[in-house]
């Protein structure tokens, strides 16, 4: 523990703070939709039929990984207060025993993802042709679950520390790694004998970086907080009464994500009825969509951390300031991304395909793609603000009614429209919904409540 960054609890973190936790947090949180870009950027010159085969396996492995993340941001909230709070052993005991719950849902993930691959390529109607090329990456992609899910314990134990520097070192050593097998594996190289995979080859550069990553987090993970657990009674032993409360605490995240993700699910069963161009189209739009989303999130990492650590200190006022500064600089970010994506209109899909039906489909719902990014920034910094607040119940029944909005303006969207643009409208409504909501909840101030109310005993 003695890397932990500790800086004074009673003064307001400067810009240069800030930035020292967003900035690293950016590139990490890039990383994981950089390996899916360049999965698309790669597949995409295979055929359409592919493309759209990545894009309904993938949906999938979002929504279930989504659903999950409560591994990350509840270990960022829970242990960012324990750090104010100046409690480390608690601290590094609580981080043991997510780390349990992690090993335990990743088998269970690797085996449903496994045996029901199928069944669940069916619920989003993937194309007839596309459906055994999917089949066949989700079975690939289900054996790295596993270290996915201590990839995302890693990053959710350094937020809390305050250091989001070393889960960059990790991920772009991992992104490095997955792009090399990626040409490798994807295309052959037969000067040296290595067979073209076509997709098989991108699933399994994922699943190797995965799992080279995840071993990384955890070593690292055991060095930085020997010191702690080993001054904790209890050790790496599983303390089940823990581990309960932390599935508790977990439940209205889980449940807040199931809202969230709903939504966009189902824009790629909508997009999935249209036909293959437009799900192959879909695909491309969402990598671009999921990577700027998540590079505005770095933000919100920040405003989770801080928020988290300031108010273990017992300084609201302080991280309410804070909280107020966030959104603004999201304000600006998600401006000066919608700009970038409105300039580089004619190259960016290009990457992905070269297909004319399939970029006359992205091409239809650029625009709207563009000016998303806007809402997004504020949206995602404010779910920051209220996870570090720990105002989960607030987040689980709001994003529970907007999954459900978003769920019908999409689908009106599809069955009305009949094209991908109206898809995208329904989702741009839901953005929008959403951040209504968020704003008047961060502006009420009732955040403050909550976060008395579920104070770290």
């Amino acid at each position: 523990m003695s890397n932990t960054h500790d800086p004074p609890h009673n003064e307001v973190p400067t810009n240069r703070e800030i930035l020292g936790l967003a900035v690293p947090a950016l590139g990490a949180l890039a990383a994981e939709p950089l390996m899916g870009l360049l999965d698309t950027a790669l597949v995409g010159h295979l055929g359409p039929t592919e493309l759209a085969a990545l894009g309904a396996a993938n949906a999938l492995l979002a929504l279930i990984f989504a659903i999950l993340v409560f591994i990350e941001y509840g270990t960022t909230a829970r242990l960012a207060r324990l750090l104010g709070a100046r409690r480390l052993g608690p601290l590094a005991h609580e981080a043991v025993q997510m780390g349990w719950i992690a090993c335990g849902l990743g088998v269970v993930v690797t085996f449903a993802i496994y045996s029901l691959r199928h069944p669940l390529l069916v619920i989003i109607d993937a194309p007839p042709e596309v459906v055994e090329i999917a089949a066949t990456y989700l079975a690939i992609r289900s054996l790295g679950a596993l270290p996915g899910l201590w990839i995302r314990l890693g990053n959710g134990v350094f937020r809390g520390l305050q250091d989001t520097k070393t889960p960059l070192v990790i991920v772009i050593a991992m992104n490095v790694l997955n792009a090399i097998l990626d040409v490798l594996l994807i295309f052959g190289w037969s000067a040296v004998g290595i067979p073209a995979f076509g997709i098989v080859g991108a699933a399994s550069a994922t699943v190797i970086a995965n799992w080279l990553g995840g071993i990384a987090f955890l070593w690292i993970l055991r060095r930085r907080l020997h010191a702690a657990l080993v001054s904790t009674p209890g050790g790496l032993w599983p303390r089940w009464d823990i581990v309960r409360d932390m599935l508790g605490m977990s439940r209205d995240l889980m449940l807040r994500t199931l809202g969230l993700m709903a939504a966009l699910f189902m824009g790629t069963r909508m997009a999935a009825t249209i036909g293959t161009v437009a799900l192959a189209a879909h695909q491309v739009g969402w990598q671009l969509w999921i990577f700027l989303a998540l590079a505005l999130d770095s933000l919100a990492i920040a405003g989770q951390a801080l928020v988290g650590r300031l108010i273990g200190a017992g300084r609201v006022d302080i991280a309410r300031s804070v909280g107020n500064k966030l959104c603004l600089w999201g304000l600006w970010l998600g401006i000066a991304f919608c700009i970038t994506f409105l300039l580089l209109r004619n190259m960016l899909p290009r990457i992905f395909s070269d297909d004319p039906a399939v970029l006359a489909a992205v091409g239809s719902v650029f625009l709207l793609l563009s000016v998303m990014q806007i809402p997004n920034a504020i949206v995602f910094v404010i779910d920051g603000l209220l996870i570090g607040a720990s105002d989960m119940a607030f987040l689980r029944n709001a994003m529970m009614a907007l999954g459900l909005f978003g769920i019908v303006a999409t689908w009106l969207g599809g069955t009305l429209g009949g094209t991908l643009f109206w898809v995208w409208v329904g989702l741009s409504a839901y953005m929008f919904a959403r951040l209504v909501v968020m704003w008047m909840r961060w502006v009420g101030g009732r955040w403050a409540g909550a976060a008395d109310s579920s104070a770290v005993d």
